[in-house]
């Protein structure tokens, strides 16, 4: 084998090697997911069509199809509709930019919190995590939710030496920002006042008191306001009962504390698929070391976020669990089972080779999960691949309808050919091209016969992923 040249040698070498080509390996990843522009999903197609057919002020009211966003989300969204178009590319811009940016701070936070063998396994893991590519091609907002929790982390990990007048004047712009673009951004914040009380404490000042206690108050207002605005008019019954697992079931106490376990390990899980709960024991190593290393305010602002999260499902607040709505807790989750891997890795070489392997081939399932779904990609309704055969196979007369929102979208152009169920053409001779999604074929098709007024002829249909196109036909009497 030739020696390495003296270039490979150096430090710059070896951070490329590592941690670089990992971060541009995530952002190809999420490039490509992008790109292959995947139809849209029902609660995305629902959001969108309340950003493109509400004004910024009707944004801030109750949406259409009990759907709920952060309110400068919507804005962003809107405008960038407004700016560059409607299409797929243009809504989804603003989350794959956010993840993108995400897994970029990342790599300062690693560098500064944990030790350097830790480091290139915390961007693996982040830039391999199956869910968060999801988030990054979807006009939704929790992939600038998990960019507004790695924003607190390294804008804490950048300042924190700095004199605490000056880290309060950045956490006075950046606080409020948070919390009108990301629901979380509350907990996020949270955390952060906890996290920042320790040095307050220490230093005994009263100009430190007063900058707390002005943040606290910024905080505050920002969390009211939000609280009784937009979230007030968007919260309804339709929504919560989407959520009812996610609540801890205080009808049976016995039964709570096995719910917090077994709902937390489901978060591990959202964040690193398919195996995250096994790898919450490296998380549990990565906090004692943490803890240990003197890093406690920041171990605080990784860990207390989803633990005020916890505290409102209590409440019955926000829902708690493996689910979207807690993936901005993958940064600081990810962080610790990164920490937790070297002294787990040394621990198993002491005691042989194979422990070490199954290390290995644990931590390598997710990437491998997210590279099968490279290959075989998520399986989503074809939308996007029906709606673009329907178009092109309309006279302009046909009459249009689906069953789900996305349609909505897909065909939002048709104006008054695109029917609702309800209203639908009557008559003799016309003709009607149904969309139907669902996982069953022999579902769809009975959806297609029992339209109203139920005596349609089928012209013809074709099949698509979990989708099927009809072409019906109203008697000719």
């Amino acid at each position: 084998m030739s020696p390495r040249l003296p270039w490979m040698k150096s430090r710059w070498w070896q951070a490329v090697s590592w941690t670089g080509w990992l971060v541009a390996f995530g952002i190809g990843l999420r490039c490509y997911h992008y790109f292959r522009n995947p139809s849209m999903w029902h609660d995305e197609a629902a959001l969108i069509i309340n950003v493109l057919n509400k004004g910024f002020t009707s944004l801030l009211g109750p949406l259409f199809f009990a759907e709920a966003a952060p309110p400068l989300f919507l804005w962003v969204e809107k405008a960038v509709s407004l700016v560059l178009g409607d299409g797929t590319y243009a809504l989804r811009l603003v989350p794959l930019l956010a993840s993108c940016g995400s897994l970029i701070l990342l790599v300062p936070v690693a560098r500064r919190l944990l030790s350097p063998q830790a480091v290139p396994w915390a961007v693996l893991l982040f830039a391999c995590s199956d869910n968060l590519l999801w988030h990054s091609c979807e006009a939704k907002p929790y992939a600038v939710e998990v960019f507004c929790a790695l924003l607190l982390l390294a804008v804490y990990c950048h300042i924190e030496s700095w004199p605490l007048g000056s880290q309060f004047v950045v956490y006075l712009l950046l606080a409020p920002v948070v919390i009108f673009v990301a629901f979380p951004g509350c907990f996020l914040c949270g955390g952060l006042l906890v996290a920042l009380l320790p040095g307050v404490w220490r230093s005994r000042r009263p100009r430190a008191w007063l900058g707390y206690g002005l943040l606290v108050l910024v905080i505050g207002v920002s969390f009211t306001v939000l609280l009784l605005g937009p979230i007030h008019a968007q919260r309804c019954g339709e929504m919560t009962s989407c959520w009812l697992d996610h609540f801890p079931p205080l009808d049976s106490p016995w039964k709570v504390p096995v719910w917090v376990v077994a709902s937390t390990c489901e978060i591990g899980r959202y964040c690193c698929r398919p195996i995250g709960q096994v790898l919450l024991v490296l998380a549990g190593v990565g906090t004692v070391l943490l803890w240990r290393r003197g890093r406690r305010a920041t171990l605080l602002l990784l860990t207390l976020p989803p633990a005020l999260a916890l505290f409102a499902s209590f409440l019955g607040a926000y829902p708690y669990g493996g689910t979207r709505v807690l993936v901005y807790a993958a940064p600081g989750i990810i962080l610790l089972m990164a920490e937790g891997i070297p002294p787990a890795w040394n621990w198993l070489q002491a005691r042989g080779r194979l422990g070490v392997a199954a290390l290995v081939s644990l931590l390598l399932v997710p990437p491998l999960y997210s590279a099968y779904h490279v290959v075989v990609p998520w399986q989503r309704a074809d939308c996007s691949g029906a709606s673009a055969y329907v178009l092109a196979h309309r006279r302009s007369s046909d009459a249009v309808a689906g069953n789900h929102w996305e349609y909505l979208y897909y065909f939002r152009n048709l104006g008054p050919c695109l029917r609702s169920l309800r209203e639908l053409p009557q008559e003799p001779g016309a003709r009607l091209w149904f969309v139907a999604s669902g996982e069953n074929a022999q579902h769809r098709a009975e959806l297609a016969k029992c339209l109203p007024p139920g005596d349609w002829q089928a012209l013809e249909h074709k099949d698509f992923v979990r989708t099927t196109v009809f072409l019906l036909r109203r008697p000719i009497h």
